[in-house]
């Protein structure tokens, strides 16, 4: 039996340990993993309580959990069990949804930690920016330089370069702005204008380090968060912005104008080799279809299904979620993967619709929210961004917004239905 006072301590580290973790977010893997551990500790001592317990919620939790437990019957029934258990761990991450979902006290807790979140991904995106700079320039730079910015000079001047930020690799600078932007978008149009200017300060780097990432999914999944958000809000205006800037970045050549023409076009090398990964994987789901090969059982048998014309000789992602999902979880997998999903939309909207106009900022919350969740999904159409950590478990966190607004936390009654 755990000591009152240890539950009591508990409780009130998880709010100071979720402002911790949206610093962490768009900076360090390890500083990301250690706080959700920490988290999860923090959140089975403070459940000791039986007044906690009583007033803690649980949305979303039957789409989760029988995602959860199709994942371990499908690793239970793959070729290489121990290596698709260990692969299993990615659903430790779904913790994080329910902890956000009760240890913000609020949406005044969420708009605190936001304000230290969004300042923290400007200064990534600066970084990001000098980074560019600096693998693009010819000018002799001080080796210093190269370990500040954690790049190799040498190496990275002998292609188009494409930020990454602290992250290992662009795709997951770009899925972390694509989320922080589509959710400070929602706060700019739905909110107070109060915190306007201090949004567009940070945004602005922020739009230029994801464009510097040339990750094309992620523009596309911001787009259509534009999209959503602007004729939610009747702000069609911002059309015109929009459509300016596509029009000067194909104006002015450059890897932009590039990358942006590639759109669409068949010939692409990028999109041709997609197109061979996701055959490969429609034909492990036939071979495979109700429980798939297990959690990373793409990475282990790609060879025995890759196209002959593909360049790649081996991959563990089929860029594309659903493919990956149905090919490793099985039908029956991808179903309950696709449910959170659906179950996560009504629930947000319902939310949205019962806050009063009065709680404006709140609105902006949950709104920005869903716009995050449909621009990860479009993005993840096009590379398998469920299996990012750093993106995932920053989404994880977004979508628990919506509900601590609803209940103001776990310490106040639930104010709106959860979906199951």
């Amino acid at each position: 039996m755990t000591a009152p006072w240890l539950a009591q301590a508990a409780a009130r580290s998880i709010p100071v340990l979720l402002g911790l973790l949206l610093l962490a977010l768009s900076v360090s893997i390890t500083a990301i993993d250690t706080l959700l551990a920490l988290l999860i500790v923090a959140t089975l001592l403070a459940l000791t309580d039986p007044a906690e317990r009583a007033r803690y919620r649980l949305p979303l939790l039957l789409p989760m959990l029988t995602f959860a437990a199709l994942t371990l019957v499908s690793a239970a029934a793959a070729a290489d069990r121990a290596g698709a258990f260990f692969e299993s761990k990615h659903l430790i991450g779904l913790a994080l949804f329910f902890i956000a979902a009760n240890g913000f006290a609020g949406g005044d807790a969420i708009r605190r930690g936001l304000r230290r979140f969004f300042a923290v991904v400007a200064a990534v995106s600066v970084y990001a920016i000098v980074q560019t700079l600096a693998c693009e320039t010819q000018l002799a730079l001080p080796a210093w330089v190269g370990v500040a910015l954690r790049v190799k000079l040498e190496a990275c001047r002998l292609h188009p370069f494409r930020a990454k930020g602290f992250f290992s690799i662009y795709m997951t600078l770009g899925g972390s702005l694509m989320i922080a932007l589509s959710l400070g978008l929602a706060l700019l149009l739905f909110g107070q204008r109060a915190h306007a200017r201090s949004l567009l300060v940070s945004g602005a780097p922020a739009v230029a380090a994801l464009g510097l990432t040339y990750v094309r999914g992620a523009w596309l999944g911001l787009a259509v968060a534009t999209g959503i958000l602007t004729v939610w809000s009747r702000r069609l205006w911002l059309i015109a912005p929009l459509a300016l800037g596509i029009l000067l970045a194909l104006a002015v050549p450059s890897a932009l104008r590039t990358r942006l023409l590639s759109f669409g076009n068949p010939e692409d090398p990028t999109a041709r080799e997609r197109l061979y990964f996701w055959d490969a994987g429609h034909r492990m789901i036939e071979d495979a279809p109700l429980l798939g090969l297990g959690p990373g059982g793409v990475h282990r048998v790609y060879p025995a299904y890759k196209n002959p014309d593909a360049r790649k000789p081996r991959t563990g992602h089929l860029h594309n979620n659903l493919v990956q999902i149905g090919a490793e979880h099985g039908l029956l997998g991808l179903g309950a993967w696709l449910w959170i999903w659906i179950a996560f939309f009504a629930g947000a909207g319902r939310i949205y619709t019962a806050l009063p106009p009065a709680r404006a900022d709140d609105r902006a919350l949950v709104a920005g929210s869903i716009a995050a969740v449909a621009a990860f999904l479009v993005a993840g159409l096009f590379e398998y961004n469920f299996g990012d950590s750093e993106v995932i478990d920053l989404l994880w966190v977004v979508m628990g917004f919506p509900f601590a607004c609803a209940g103001e936390g776990s310490r106040l009654a639930a104010a709106a239905p959860e979906p199951v």
